[in-house]
């Protein structure tokens, strides 16, 4: 300690290089299999190791790390002639109870947290996953997660993508034409009816919209100046729901305007009638349009075409 502390280096009199070099390897191991050159340029480029070591001396690593329990298996010369650590005694277990308990937690956090907050989240527990190497686990986590053919990294740079408010160029793989590039300027990423969305004005059709991320395959662009989408023609309506407002969460477009004899009046701007009809027609009976006069009648109808398929039933 006396050298380290005189001279600020790290050197043979201070470790066991022979215990440490076996730690390394272990780590390496760990990671994914390597051959014996592999092994040799990471000891090389290693800031306090810095030498290569026979083939002899790297058996000596091995079975050190044998003798405290590591199974290590060398792969065949066509597959590369690579050690393999097939097991050891530091792996991580969990029981069946404490499995039960991350799903809970999980669900729990999932519904009360930011959506970045969420991704961190789940990679942490893939992450776990990784490591511990329990199928039951494995499983859990994949019944449970909120994420279900979404790419996480995707995820990500489309959240900072609508923070930016970034005007983008996705490829999309469409259910009724197949991969088709789309132009949008972003606007938000977020949940509905437990599928992840990516929301923002489309500008080919010059309307407010939304796409499952699941179908996004890659962001192919982003522009450098952004479309001025602020005279895209827009719809307001207005309806009243009959709801405890604890109950209800308003959409980015809306607006709280009243609430008389228990009754909320909202109203909602976008410039797609089509995602305010989902959203009236959502609250079933506890709904009613109010204007403008076109819209309430186009609901009106589809209540009408609702029910003659239920008598026609």
């Amino acid at each position: 300690m006396k050298e380290f502390m005189k001279n600020k280096t790290v050197t043979y009199n201070l470790m066991s290089f022979t215990g440490f070099k076996s730690l390394v390897v272990f780590s390496l191991l760990l990671e994914a299999p390597r051959s014996y050159d592999e092994i040799n340029q990471y000891f090389k480029e290693h800031e306090f190791i810095k030498e290569t070591v026979s083939v002899d001396t790297l058996r000596v690593y091995l079975t050190s790390l044998r003798m405290v329990g590591c199974e290590i298996v060398r792969t065949k010369k066509s597959e590369g002639g690579k050690y393999k650590i097939i097991s050891h005694p530091f792996q991580l277990k969990i029981s069946e109870e404490q499995i039960k308990s991350l799903v809970k937690i999980y669900k729990t956090l999932s519904k009360n947290i930011e959506l970045y907050e969420l991704i961190i989240l789940e990679k942490f527990l893939r992450k776990i996953c990784s490591i511990i190497n329990n199928p039951d686990l494995t499983m859990a986590m994949d019944k449970m997660s909120v994420f279900k053919g979404v790419d996480l990294q995707l995820a990500e740079d489309l959240i900072r993508h609508s923070n930016n408010k970034d005007q983008i160029t996705f490829l999309y793989n469409s259910p009724k034409s197949g991969d088709k590039e789309i132009e949008i300027v972003t606007d938000k990423v977020a949940f509905n009816n437990n599928k992840l969305y990516l929301y923002g004005t489309s500008l080919e059709y010059n309307q407010y919209g939304y796409f499952p991320v699941s179908r996004i395959k890659s962001v192919l662009s982003v522009q450098m100046f952004k479309a001025d989408i602020s005279n895209i023609k827009t719809i307001t309506v207005g309806y009243e729901l009959s709801i405890n407002p604890n109950e209800i969460k308003l959409e980015n477009e809306e607006k709280l305007v009243d609430i008389n004899n228990g009754k909320l009046l909202i109203e909602s701007t976008t410039s797609n009638p089509f995602i305010i009809k989902q959203r009236v027609l959502s609250f079933g009976a506890a709904c009613k349009v109010l204007y403008p006069e076109s819209f309430r009648n186009e609901i009106i109808d589809t209540l009408k075409k609702m029910r003659e398929g239920y008598l026609d039933g």
